[in-house]
């Protein structure tokens, strides 16, 4: 029990602890890895698990190297080697970590950030799978702006479940399939082309949950499986269509008209509806695929609420192609990159059907009633690259 809560080792440098599978977690302090190269005029606020007091360390920027020593890891488990950090001023509009591992030419760039519980940012910077319990490693890192090392992370990586769904439904009685439907069900149904006088209430269920054309084709509208409406919006509806070229699509588009390679780095969405469902998390997905000679994508796009920006409200990121974090091989040059898979988390991108992939771009809540909702979003890739081989079918707005 002491373990999975965790001890400190080496003199309050080391933290360590067992996760719920019985595997070693290992964090190593700034004081354990990095010299400090310069002292902070003024004291940084956010509270370290180690015995800092960041007034006087940790931080560095521009080319700094760190040697770094794991000692209690688990035999043949896969980790991932993290970076605790951050950003100093977190006014600035501070993208990607520069990193290179000692003996390598080639140097990396992680985008992927993410915020722990305790208000730390974690960027994973490696995987590699364990053989013994000692693992040393030398990395250089380049930053263009200062940053504040808390510590960095062996953590095993989690498993990815991916769940079968068995069919338990099949002969429920038509009471159930009604309570699935929606309250105004009746007037949705009238929206679409089928003929369902003699449908029955598993039929009408079928049909929902399938999805079909609205307002005159240029909608979609669909069920999820707990009942809630979903609502797709064609990228002419949604997009400034001075911005993009336009094609018509062969039947993998719900619409038959998609954008592409807009001629600008940065794009505008305008996401609005009145017909979904009340007091329910949507998110709202940008529905996409990209091109074979795309402009890489590498980089993650910067999503701004146009209206809320001017009151101090944060852009956050999205990513259209999913991080490939770099693999650390016994040799280490076999450097690589490993394609395992990621936990579903919000803004990375996931595959739908006829090639077609999605990202959640905003996430927002309903109201008691079916109100309306409406946001204005601008997308930002890079002010120095096009979003050449980018293909946009719309947005889809449902329950998360």
């Amino acid at each position: 029990m002491l373990l999975s809560k965790g001890v400190f080792l080496n003199g309050g440098k080391t933290w360590f602890l067992l996760n719920a599978d019985g595997e070693h977690c290992e964090m190593i302090s700034s004081q354990g890895c990095l010299k400090p190269i310069e002292y902070l005029s003024s004291v940084y606020g956010k509270k370290s698990r180690f015995a800092v007091d960041y007034r006087y360390g940790a931080y560095f920027c521009d080319e700094s190297k760190i040697h770094v020593r794991a000692q209690f890891l688990s035999p043949h488990i896969t980790y991932a080697i993290n970076l605790v950090f951050d950003f100093y001023d977190t006014t600035l509009d501070n993208l990607g970590i520069h990193y290179k591992l000692d003996g390598e030419k080639k140097s990396f760039t992680s985008y992927l950030v993410d915020e722990g519980e305790d208000g730390w940012l974690i960027s994973e910077l490696f995987q590699f799978t364990s053989h013994r319990r000692q693992l040393d490693l030398e990395i250089t890192f380049q930053c263009k702006n200062a940053i504040v090392v808390d510590a960095i992370e062996f953590r095993p990586l989690e498993r990815v479940e991916h769940q079968v769904l068995e069919d338990e439904e099949v002969d429920m009685p038509e009471t159930y399939w009604e309570q699935k439907l929606p309250s105004d069900y009746v007037d949705i149904i009238k929206w679409s082309k089928y003929n369902v006088q003699e449908a029955t209430k598993k039929e009408l269920y079928s049909i929902l949950c399938e999805g079909f054309l609205i307002n005159n084709g240029e909608e979609w509208f669909s069920l999820a499986k707990n009942g809630k409406k979903c609502h797709m919006l064609p990228a002419s509806m949604v997009l400034q269509e001075y911005e993009w070229r336009w094609k018509f699509s062969s039947d993998d588009s719900r619409f038959g008209e998609v954008a592409f390679d807009s001629h600008v780095s940065k794009f505008w969405m305008s996401c609005k509806s009145k017909i979904l469902s009340p007091q329910t998390t949507y998110g709202c997905y940008l529905v996409y695929k990209l091109q074979e000679n795309h402009s890489g994508f590498e980089r993650p796009l910067k999503v701004s609420d146009v209206v809320n920006s001017v009151h101090g409200t944060r852009p956050w990121y999205i990513f259209l192609l999913t991080p490939q974090t770099p693999n650390i091989r016994r040799k280490v040059n076999q450097n690589t990159h490993n394609p395992l898979n990621r936990s579903r988390r919000k803004g990375l991108p996931q595959q739908r059907n006829h090639g077609w992939m999605e990202v959640q771009i905003w996430e927002f809540q309903t109201g008691a009633t079916t109100e309306s909702i409406s946001k204005d979003l601008l997308l930002t890739y890079s002010e120095k690259k096009l979003l050449k081989g980018l293909i946009l079918d719309g947005i889809e707005l449902k329950p998360i």
